[in-house]
């Protein structure tokens, strides 16, 4: 029997509106008032707020979709494409896609 992974904990409400606070403060002071959506993410990698694998896994999810349209729906070739450019397996670019995709819900990482 395969071992499961164990699912992160959500956030509280709370909590992430405590984060927002904070982290729009740190942003006004670097930025100014007015940063731009690229001056955040960049902000936020760089602090390692946003993890490094989880940016690779999105930038994955987000090629497989735009590949998917060049390849003309062939899955095998959009797999093949995912693996020699982010030099992974076949398989771990199957398994980045279809099991981390359902992290990008709002009912996977917040709580009321």
């Amino acid at each position: 029997m395969p071992l499961k992974r164990k699912r992160q904990k959500q956030n509280k409400v709370n909590v992430v509106k405590d984060f927002i606070e904070t982290a729009g403060v740190g942003l006004e002071k670097r930025f100014g008032l007015h940063p731009t959506c690229k001056d955040i993410v960049r902000h936020f990698v760089e602090r390692g707020i946003i993890e490094p694998k989880r940016l690779r896994n999105f930038m994955i999810i987000v090629d497989f979709d735009r590949m998917l349209v060049t390849n003309k729906g062939s899955r095998t070739h959009t797999w093949m494409d995912l693996s020699i450019k982010y030099n992974i397996s076949e398989s771990q670019a199957q398994n980045i896609v279809y099991k981390e995709r359902q992290k990008a819900t709002i009912s996977y990482n917040i709580r009321d």
